[in-house]
């Protein structure tokens, strides 16, 4: 009686290949979700195996590994105005478009605001 079984590459080691895919698996997912990253960018899930044979060739080790690329966050930009007081210490305020909470920088009827920033004191 023969009791071999007929397995996918993917059940060996108990599973754990399929496993290892399954959760750089759910890290695409979760950066495909992020809306920090480019929604049309391309990921990747690479899975190497390797199979290194002994010198009797008759036991073969072999390793996989699972590695994911995915989107990088988009950068983030904005603008500041820089500027020194009277001691010489630099204060820097960020411009920010349409917001009433914000006071005016420039003169009346322009739609650039300021938020100031702390500084090194």
């Amino acid at each position: 009686m023969n009791n071999t079984k007929e397995v996918n590459i993917l059940e060996l080691a108990k599973g754990a290949i399929q496993e290892q895919i399954n959760n750089e698996t759910d890290k695409i997912l979760a950066n495909i979700l992020d809306p920090n990253t480019d929604a049309q960018a391309a990921r990747k899930l690479t899975i190497t195996l390797t199979f290194k044979p002994g010198e009797d060739r008759s036991v073969v080790n072999i390793s996989a590994q699972a590695k994911v690329t995915t989107a990088s966050v988009k950068a983030i930009s904005t603008n500041i105005m820089v500027e020194a007081d009277r001691e010489g210490r630099p204060h820097a305020a960020e411009l920010i478009k349409n917001d009433p909470n914000q006071i005016k920088v420039f003169e009346e009827g322009q739609v650039t605001n300021v938020l100031k920033l702390r500084t090194a004191q």
